[in-house]
């Protein structure tokens, strides 16, 4: 594509590379796409490539059918009993931890749960309002806090694994300043899972400092290098909730069960964080107790409930799961053939990974992967590939160190490979020939 061209629609819309947001980018894309009648190989996107399994979709329309009052009727503020029983059941057959219903609130999909646990997390107590994220991340939860008039510090994975993450931990918790950590595991953008040792050196800490964990379990289980799909059987996702009780666990629709247009969601914790009292907490939330402040002081608010149709589908998501009836994981598996494909695309045609291992050992396969171009920037290494017909986020607005780009393999399917080649390919010759 004409490169004043873009250049020209960049600067009419005063838009930095390094620092586009996703949506912006789809935006921009869209013009790039209509202006030039080009059909873009789309990796920007974190969204599901599959379409979803009936049980959800089948519940709901069963339930509207079965209760005509159903769509008149006002959802409880803190789950029906279905889901909040299903999900116990869940958190037993692939977590391996024991909760209690009363601790099982649906949320209005993942960011809903998100936005609520980071206000409670930053607000128990009036000089812990800092929340540390472990990125690269999800830039969106940053603008959460913001949002929220809470401040924010990071640090890279790539930085600090092992002992060196407990060192960085142990120092910044120690300053009382931090009141919650949020991480996903796998990491969106990088795919690199925190180790048990690693969650429970997290748990012994947060236990320590009175620092509430986040566990953003989006993409649970899709760590394909390990069969995490057997329901009760080792091994088992690994999850915060082994090693302390200060934890809040987000399990999300929208991945795992490619069910992201329904918006729901529900976040876990334990019996002992959620009846503890916190008197700072009553100046945001009307309450002291943490159980109280997430549903009458952040659902009620909010969002007042999650509509009832979408709890019975993910409830039956659960059920179905936990029989055996749904292998879900085994539904996403070709996440892990589409990133193996792509990768060794990009890797043949001289990129390189920005984030290039996991502790020593190779990466998974799964939803997202990092490239990266010599000295080029984030921005100067979107700029190219938007140039011949490819998009993917800057790495620079997930709060990486490190400059390149996410490659998500959600949207781009089989048949669209060849053609993945030949412009990867051409862009390698065009970034070659720059050079010289």
């Amino acid at each position: 594509m004409n490169s004043e061209s873009i250049d020209d629609i960049i600067h009419q819309n005063d838009i930095d590379l390094n620092l586009i947001s996703i949506r912006e980018l789809q935006s921009l894309v869209n013009k790039l796409a209509d202006k030039f009648s080009v059909d873009f190989l789309r990796f920007e996107f974190g969204i599901p490539g599959l379409k979803s399994n009936p049980i959800g979709p089948s519940e709901e329309i069963k339930m509207l059918t079965e209760n005509e009052m159903l769509p008149s009727t006002y959802p409880p503020f803190d789950g029906i009993p279905r889901l909040k029983n299903a999900t116990v059941e869940f958190a037993r057959q692939f977590l391996d931890i024991h909760v209690s219903p009363n601790n099982c609130i649906p949320t209005v999909g993942a960011m809903h749960g998100c936005f609520i646990s980071l206000a409670i997390s930053g607000r128990r107590k009036e000089v812990s309002d800092t929340i540390l994220f472990i990125d690269p991340g999800f830039p969106v939860n940053k603008l959460q806090t913001q949002f929220l008039g809470l401040q924010n510090m990071s640090i890279d994975l790539w930085d600090y694994r092992g002992k060196s993450l407990g060192d960085k931990l142990e120092e910044l918790f120690s300053t009382g300043k931090i009141g919650g950590l949020l991480w996903s595991s796998p990491n969106n953008p990088t795919w690199t899972c925190l180790t048990e040792t690693e969650l429970e050196m997290i748990g012994k800490l947060l236990t320590k400092h009175d620092v509430i964990g986040i566990e953003d379990s989006a993409y649970l289980g899709m760590d394909f290098r390990y069969d995490y799909s057997k329901p009760g059987q080792s091994p088992f996702q690994p999850t915060i909730a082994k090693f302390t009780e200060n934890y809040f666990i987000i399990i999300s629709s929208s991945k795992i069960f490619s069910y992201a247009g329904q918006r729901i969601s529900v976040t876990i914790s334990s019996e002992s964080l959620m009846t503890r009292k916190y008197p700072y907490l009553k100046k945001y939330f009307n309450s002291k107790t943490i159980l109280s402040a997430f549903i009458h002081g952040g659902i009620y608010p909010t969002t007042a409930g999650v509509p009832q149709t979408t709890q019975h589908a993910l409830a039956a998501f659960f059920e179905s799961a936990c029989t055996g009836e749904f292998d879900f994981l085994d539904s996403l598996k070709v996440y892990k053939v589409r990133a193996k494909k792509a990768k060794e695309i990009f890797l043949k045609n001289g990129f390189t990974l920005a984030y290039p291992d996991d502790r020593g050992k190779p990466l998974g396969d799964g939803f997202y992967f990092t490239i990266q171009r010599g000295d080029l920037t984030s921005g100067e290494l979107l700029y190219y590939l938007l140039q011949f017909g490819l998009a993917g986020i800057p790495l620079d607005i997930t709060g990486s160190k490190k400059k390149g780009v996410r490659i998500c393999i959600s949207l781009v399917h089989q048949n669209q490979y060849p053609e993945l080649d030949n412009r990867v390919k051409a862009l390698n010759k065009f970034l070659t020939n720059l050079n010289k």
